[in-house]
């Protein structure tokens, strides 16, 4: 059976954090659904970029359907899903159910609303740790796994953190199957 992803985003995201991920999770095989936080058919990034969604969140009934939760960075979109009480409560429902919970940039902030950074390793963009608790933070590491949680620094590193919910959804095959035709070799020569 197909793994699900629920994908919400709203108004004023990071464009590469959502479409560098979700291009990732979707040449990976899973079943992705874009989700409008904001019950609109399409949101409009941070730079200006307006994409279709697949579902707005009124639409979702049962948030368990899903194997993980995704929320890309950028602002004031991270601010705005925080700040969506029925996100946080996604979150909190999926963390508890042992499913992946996954945020970039500024967005570890909502998982931080849901109560869960508290006991985990985490990063995220710099300065944006001074809005979150958690047991340690990294500013050199672009993307941490602690148990069934993942977050990620910013817009340079959203195929990292597109490779690393593959790897966790699907194991390291599906992440290599997928990172090595996209020329990943190419990029870490090249840093």
């Amino acid at each position: 059976m197909t793994k699900k992803v629920a994908f919400f985003v709203d108004n004023g995201f990071e464009e590469l954090e959502l479409v560098a991920p979700l291009d990732i999770l979707r040449r990976a095989g899973l079943d992705v659904d874009l989700i409008s936080a904001n019950n609109q058919d399409a949101v409009t990034g941070s730079h200006n970029i307006t994409l279709s969604v697949d579902k707005k969140i009124n639409e979702i009934k049962d948030i368990l359907v899903y194997d993980a939760i995704v929320v890309p960075g950028g602002m004031p979109g991270s601010e705005n899903l925080k700040n969506n009480s029925t996100v946080v409560e996604f979150f909190k429902a999926m963390y508890n159910a042992k499913k992946l919970v996954a945020a970039i940039c500024a967005a570890p902030i909502v998982l931080n609303a849901a109560g869960i950074t508290n006991d985990k390793d985490i990063t995220c963009y710099p300065s944006f740790e001074e809005q979150i608790t958690y047991k340690s933070y990294s500013k050199d590491l672009a993307v941490i796994k602690d148990s069934n949680v993942i977050t990620a620094q910013g817009p340079a590193v959203a195929l990292l953190f597109g490779y690393e919910i593959v790897e966790y959804l699907l194991g390291k095959e599906a992440r290599n199957n997928v990172a090595n035709p996209m020329l990943i070799d190419v990029l870490k020569n090249n840093l």
